[in-house]
């Protein structure tokens, strides 16, 4: 692995859409790893260094708001990308440029467009 190498953490309660979602960030230099619950990713975010959080806001047992703000105590400099096909707009959430909404259903276009901004290369 690159020694750059960034860390998305993609959490999803729907199998299909977090298996959409991590083949389409598989090809790129970026470490991915998937967690279908809150609880999972948690667990993972006490382990490994986390530079970008994609999760769906409605789920079962944790919103995902309420999980960037737990990810974002462990990690602050992660950034996060809230996904949601039942929210019209981003909840009253986050700090400036490093949180983003994005509605579902979405283009593959408009992930990458997210991706690129909030996980430069560097």
């Amino acid at each position: 692995m690159h020694e750059r190498t960034r860390t998305v953490l993609i959490v999803d309660d729907e199998p299909q859409v977090l298996g959409l979602v991590e083949k389409m960030l598989r090809p790129r230099r970026i470490n991915v790893l998937v967690a279908p619950r809150a609880a999972d990713a948690l667990r993972i975010c006490e382990r490994e260094p986390i530079h970008l959080l994609i999760s769906d806001l409605r789920m079962p047992e944790m919103e995902g708001d309420k999980l960037a703000e737990r990810v974002l105590k462990l990690h602050p400099r992660a950034a996060v990308l809230l996904i949601s096909g039942y929210a019209k707009e981003m909840p009253p959430f986050g700090k400036a440029g490093r949180v983003r909404f994005l509605r579902k259903p979405f283009f593959p276009s408009e992930l990458l467009q997210h991706l690129k901004e909030l996980l430069p290369e560097s």
